[in-house]
């Protein structure tokens, strides 16, 4: 389904430019969030910590290896999936990232209590007693990524989170819209680069900050068009524990001039 969408969306140009776009491609320094597992080589993924890049990190148990606690504190913001349980010698290494905060699923929603910051990455429906349970862990952010249609109540709860929201589209999802306005404190929207393009439009919600799931390849007149279009979409690039991959997106960091590798 993917890469009919990708063929579509390609399919059509996307050129020209917003009036009053440059010829060259001008960086603009967006936010990016770089998706990472521990298991990448330690010096890849020290060559993408940058500024305004930040890691989200998937491990394969709480205890981290020394290279990766080193690298995790080279990101200006890092956030590392925990599960329960956690044991006191693996929350104390927080102590030392005061940038990092803990990436929660609910049912690891008891740890929030021992740590300084975490997100919650929350999958399917959504109801009022994980509604009161999110809330009460005061999360800096909610990702959530809805199994179906979305209806008035659950829209509701979703917006009553604390911290910011994000919603992930899928294709069936998705609702075309004209955004005159972003709005910053509107719950804001991810979704694959295949997808916005193929709707040829903005998508509902409009809240400021889209986050735009681009290839460490993409083109350079992609670029500039989602940068121009909405000087506030935020870049996702997945690397995992791919080195090829990590290549490429130092490469993609490169050419967004965001600086050098600390």
């Amino acid at each position: 389904m993917l890469l009919l969408l990708s063929a579509a969306a390609f399919a059509q140009d996307q050129r020209p430019l917003p009036r009053g776009s440059p010829d060259v491609f001008v960086a603009t320094a967006p936010r990016v969030h770089l998706r990472a597992h521990e298991e990448l080589d330690p010096d890849r993924l020290r060559e993408l910590a940058r500024p305004g890049v930040t890691l989200w990190l998937s491990t394969r148990s709480n205890t981290l290896r020394a290279s990766a606690v080193e690298n995790v504190a080279r990101f200006d913001t890092a956030w590392v999936q925990l599960r329960t349980p956690l044991k006191p010698v693996d929350a104390n290494v927080f102590s030392k990232l005061p940038a990092a905060g803990a990436w929660l699923e609910p049912e690891s929603l008891g740890l929030a209590g021992r740590l300084r910051r975490v997100v919650v990455s929350v999958k399917g429906p959504l109801d009022e007693a994980l509604v009161t349970k999110v809330s009460a862990a005061r999360p800096a952010e909610v990702r959530w990524v809805p199994d179906g249609e979305i209806d008035l109540l659950t829209w509701g709860q979703f917006r009553r989170l604390p911290g910011r929201r994000v919603i992930v589209g899928a294709a069936q999802t998705l609702l075309p819209v004209k955004c005159e306005a972003r709005i910053a404190g509107d719950p804001s929207m991810e979704l694959h680069v295949a997808n916005l393009l193929a709707l040829s439009s903005d998508v509902f919600p409009c809240g400021a900050g889209t986050r735009v799931v681009v290839q460490p390849e993409v083109e350079t007149w992609l670029l500039q068009s989602l940068l121009v279009r909405d000087p506030s979409v935020e870049l996702v690039i997945e690397v995992g524990a791919d080195s090829k991959r990590a290549l490429a997106a130092r490469g993609l960091l490169d050419r967004l001039q965001l600086g050098p590798s600390r």
